[in-house]
C-alpha cells in the first residue's frame, strides 16, 4: 500500500470516528444533562428536623411533581417569605446535602417549596429542557395559587442546572427578587468547553440560554459563585452578573460547586438575609396564613 493510499485510508477513519463521536453525544445528550440517579427519596436526617410537608401537584402532559414544603423555623424571625428552589441536575430534592441547605434558609425564617422535576425522585414523566420549565411553572403556581403566597413574597433560587430553569422562570413571572448559585451562561457554552473538539452549537438540544434572558429580569437579583467551582467556571457567573440589569449584587463565596453554602455558612447565609430584606414587603412582617 502506498503512502498516500495509507494516508486516505487513515483520514477516512478519523472522520468516521470524528462522526461517530458525534452521532454518540447527540444520541447520549440527556444522560449528560440531566442524572436523576437513585429515584427513591429518602427522609431527610432527623437532626436537621425539617418538619417537611409531603406534597403532590400536576405539570404538563399527565406528569405528577412531588415537592417538600418546609415551614420556617418557629424560633426565626417571621419573615412570611418563600424560596422556591430549582435543584441541581445530579439527585432528587433529598439528594446528599440538600436537605442541610433547606435547613440554613429555614433557620434564616424563610419557607421552602423544594420540587423534583419530572423524571426525578417521585415526579413521574421524563426531564428535557421544555419540560423542567413547565414543572418551574406549575410549583410556582402551586405556591401562588393553591397556598395562596403573593409573587412580592416569593424569591426564586436555582443552583446549576437550576440556574437555568429559575431564570427562564424569572423572565416570565412576577417575583419578589431571583438567587442564582454556580450559574452558567447557557449548556452550549458549558459543553463547548468541556468537548471543544466538537460543534455543540449544532449538536445540543438542551440550551437553557441564561444568558440571553437575564437582561429580561427587572426584579432584585443575587449571584453567588466560588472562584474555586470546578464544575461551572467562575467566568459563567460573572458574565450572566454583568449582563443583568440593576438591581443586582455578586457575591464571591468559598467551597465547590456544591459546598459553598456550608463551608462559607456566613457569607452566604448573609447575602441570601439581605436579599430578602431587600426584597420584603412590610405586609409580609405579619405571620404567615399558611403557618
Amino acid at each position: 500500500m502506498s503512502v498516500s493510499r495509507a494516508l486516505k485510508l487513515l483520514a477516512g477513519l478519523v472522520v468516521v470516528a470524528y462522526l461517530a463521536a458525534i452521532g454518540y453525544l447527540r444520541v447520549n445528550e440527556a444522560a449528560y444533562v440531566f442524572e436523576p440517579a437513585a429515584r427513591r427519596v429518602g427522609a431527610p436526617s432527623p437532626l436537621f428536623a425539617l418538619r417537611e410537608q409531603h406534597v403532590t401537584y400536576p405539570s404538563t402532559d399527565g406528569v405528577t411533581l412531588a415537592a417538600w414544603i418546609i415551614p420556617a423555623a418557629p424560633a426565626a424571625p417571621p419573615l412570611n417569605m418563600w424560596m422556591l428552589i430549582c435543584h441541581g441536575n445530579l439527585g432528587s430534592i433529598g439528594y446528599a446535602q440538600r436537605p442541610e441547605y433547606y435547613a440554613l434558609i429555614r433557620d434564616l425564617g424563610i419557607n421552602v417549596l423544594a420540587f423534583d422535576y419530572r423524571g426525578y425522585g417521585e415526579s413521574t414523566g421524563n426531564p428535557d429542557e421544555r419540560g423542567l420549565y413547565a414543572d418551574a411553572t406549575a410549583s410556582y403556581q402551586y405556591l401562588t395559587g393553591t397556598l395562596g403566597v403573593p409573587p412580592e413574597r416569593l424569591v426564586i433560587f436555582g443552583h446549576s442546572l437550576g440556574s437555568g430553569v429559575a431564570i427562564e422562570l424569572a423572565s416570565r413571572v412576577p417575583a419578589a427578587g431571583l438567587i442564582v448559585e454556580g450559574a452558567f451562561t447557557s449548556i452550549v457554552d458549558r459543553g463547548q468547553e468541556l468537548f471543544p473538539i466538537f460543534p455543540i452549537a449544532l449538536i445540543a438540544t438542551q440550551r437553557f440560554r441564561s444568558l440571553d434572558r437575564i437582561s429580561s429580569i427587572r426584579v432584585p437579583k443575587l449571584f453567588l459563585h466560588s472562584p474555586e467551582d470546578a464544575v461551572i467556571p467562575y467566568a459563567h457567573g460573572r458574565r450572566l452578573f454583568e449582563a443583568a440589569r440593576d438591581p443586582k449584587r455578586f457575591v464571591d463565596v468559598k467551597g465547590g460547586h456544591e459546598d459553598a453554602f456550608r463551608l462559607d455558612k456566613a457569607v452566604y447565609a448573609r447575602a441570601v438575609a439581605q436579599l430578602f430584606r431587600d426584597v420584603m414587603p412590610a405586609s409580609a412582617r405579619h405571620p404567615a396564613a399558611t403557618e
